[in-house]
């Protein structure tokens, strides 16, 4: 992601649950262990994006959001599987989520992508109130524990 690609992702943002504000997008591409990922159309036009940072062997997937129109045909699962590659070849050894209890397709992915709920935050999300689930996923299955 660049930071000519803040508004495009921003406008993705407005059209879901939990949306970032410009400010929250563009302050990802400032963060020093982080990465900021955009699915590109052979238009050009971005269609989903994602960010995350690493921090020691562990890393977090902050946001993933793919644009409604163009949802469940595996461009989240695309940039997800990007994301967790990355951070591996960083030396993440797992990364983290938190994703609401009520988001389904999302869990379905998560599930897909070889996450396991590790905890709860009960009413953490608002508008709408909801409970935080945590996903974690070891990116390499050949790591000792």
């Amino acid at each position: 992601m660049l930071v000519g690609d803040v508004s495009a992702v921003a406008a993705i943002e407005a059209s879901v649950v939990s949306s970032w504000s410009m400010e929250q997008i563009a302050s990802e591409l400032k963060r020093r262990t982080g990465l900021s990922l955009v699915a590109v159309a052979s238009s050009g036009e971005i269609r989903a994006w994602c960010c995350g940072f690493q921090t020691g062997i562990d890393a977090e997937l902050l946001k993933i959001t793919v644009n409604p129109p163009v949802q469940r045909i595996g461009l989240g699962e695309a940039l997800l599987q990007e994301l967790c590659l990355l951070f591996a070849k960083q030396g993440s050894k797992q990364i983290f989520l938190e994703v609401r209890s009520q988001n389904n397709p999302a869990l379905k992915l998560y599930e897909k992508q070889g996450f396991l709920e590790t905890g709860r935050r009960n009413s953490y999300y608002k508008e709408p109130a909801d409970d935080a689930v945590i996903l974690v996923r070891r990116l390499n299955a050949n790591d000792e524990e």
